[in-house]
């Protein structure tokens, strides 16, 4: 009978492991996990290599419990196999370009370059600030994206960007603020691709950020708010986004969102359970010469926006980080800073 030897049983084991790859084809969340290597002799070391797979929301450890052959199927199916090329064969390439808030001053360097060139297409909507358009020394056109007309202004942008690649030209889609924050850049990026060209995405400053502080309202601020939510105002095919629930030490900006202002009040109100007396700021165009910051409530807010006339592009912040770092002095209606026009306070 052979007697149980547990160091050579612990140097099997080890040597077992470190042979095992556990891997399949078909991945998407790759972890290369090392084994830690043995003081025992003959025994060598390699990684196990683990691999997770996502099917809608839910992950599945490889490890553990690895989606079937038909679910393995459906994701490869739903995933492009390559990108297409960033240029077309005759020379046709794009840039998704962010803007900013409005100030030229805020333009990274790279999209200053891109705006000086000009060989440049320049394509925008009616949200690219004047001044920002200003340093454009290519040619420039502009799609009126208003209310009710906004997807025909966007396929209007389609075939403006089709038909500079057509021609050989770089084409740069300008947006303000960051492409990829409430800018529908990501779908710009999908339509692009069946235009079989990878845009190169150059971000902006968004005005999520940029907007409030322009306005001296900090999004965070100790003891006052210690978390930030972003949202729009309008979701797809015109919706309404879902609420986020009240927390005292928490700061909401909706970019996007002025236009439904009231209806956005009442629901948080009714449905969020915000206090009537939260205080909300409104940025209006924030960098630009004309910026204006209308302060109030969650009660009179949307008074107060329609008293002064308050258009996009506006960014709301909704939190009392709103009243953090405004004085007296602020509410006279005179401007105070280069940046700040505090016209009335709830």
């Amino acid at each position: 009978m052979n007697s149980y030897d547990p160091f050579t049983t612990r140097r099997r084991m080890i040597a077992f492991l470190s042979c095992m790859s556990i891997s399949h084809t078909q991945s998407f969340v790759s972890l290369d996990l090392p084994v830690v290597p043995s003081s025992l002799p003959r025994t060598r070391a390699r990684p196990i290599h683990l691999t997770a797979y996502r099917n809608d929301d839910n992950y599945y450890p490889a490890a553990s419990s690895s989606p079937n052959a038909q679910e393995v199927t459906t994701i490869a199916a739903s995933v492009p196999a390559k990108k297409p090329s960033s240029s077309l064969p005759n020379g046709g390439r794009l840039t998704l370009l962010g803007a900013g808030p409005g100030d030229p001053d805020l333009l990274t360097v790279a999209a200053y370059k891109l705006l000086q060139d000009e060989n440049n297409l320049v394509i925008v909507d009616r949200l690219v600030s004047d001044e920002i358009l200003a340093v454009v020394r290519g040619e420039v056109r502009r799609a009126n994206k208003y209310p009710g007309c906004a997807e025909q202004a966007q396929n209007e942008i389609y075939d403006w960007c089709k038909q500079g690649l057509r021609e050989g030209r770089h084409v740069v889609r300008l947006k303000i603020g960051d492409p990829f924050v409430f800018g529908r850049g990501g779908e710009e990026v999908l339509e692009f691709r069946k235009f079989g060209v990878e845009p190169t995405v150059v971000p902006g400053v968004s005005a999520a950020f940029s907007a409030p502080l322009l306005a001296s309202i900090p999004v965070t601020h100790r003891s006052i708010s210690n978390q930030v939510v972003m949202c729009t105002g309008y979701g797809r095919n015109n919706t309404s986004p879902d609420l986020i629930q009240y927390h005292k030490e928490q700061t909401v900006v909706f970019l996007m969102a002025v236009g439904r202002l009231r209806e956005l009040c009442e629901k948080m109100v009714t449905l969020a359970n915000y206090p009537m007396q939260t205080p909300v700021g409104i940025v209006e165009r924030a960098g630009c010469p004309d910026q204006r910051t209308v302060v109030g409530t969650m009660e009179n807010i949307a008074d107060l926006a329609e008293k002064y006339n308050v258009r996009p592009p506006s960014t709301i912040v909704v939190g009392d980080v709103v009243n953090v770092l405004l004085t007296e002095g602020d509410f006279v209606g005179e401007m105070k800073s280069p940046h700040m026009d505090v016209m009335e306070a709830g």
